[in-house]
């Protein structure tokens, strides 16, 4: 004989396991639900804003805490990279943002140094359509 369970037991058992989630999210370090909402934030905004003073984030002296604003990956790209930083240098800041925003999301440093020449033939290209143009 198998046991059917009702609508009864349903409830039962969704009431139970939302009490027990709501009183294990009391639990949870107020710093990780803060990490947590600033992820989900990134991928609706695209854009990733660390909480400030997170016990979840690296500290300030690490790299992974350094890439989080521009000047940090420009800096971490000269030091990872030296001769595609002589590349990264001469691009547009929109250029800039474009890979750091892709190295946050990705992690993948080689595929942002081959952007970096993509996007660096790119602005010659434009810049000879527009002289081109005149």
């Amino acid at each position: 004989m198998r046991f059917k369970p009702s609508c009864f037991s349903k409830l039962l058992f969704g009431i139970a396991s939302l009490t027990l989630l709501l009183n294990s999210a009391n639990a949870l370090d107020s710093g990780y639900v803060e990490a947590i909402k600033s992820d989900v934030e990134e991928f609706t905004t695209h854009e990733f804003h660390p909480p400030a003073e997170s016990s979840w984030l690296s500290n300030k002296d690490s790299s992974s805490a350094q890439l989080a604003d521009l000047q940090g990956f420009s800096d971490y790209i000269r030091t990872k990279s030296p001769g595609s930083y002589i590349f990264y240098k001469k691009l547009s800041n929109d250029y800039k943002s474009k890979l750091h925003q892709e190295y946050l999301s990705t992690g993948d440093l080689d595929r942002v140094k081959k952007d970096i020449f993509n996007y660096t033939r790119e602005m010659k290209r434009n810049s000879r359509i527009s002289n081109h143009n005149r």
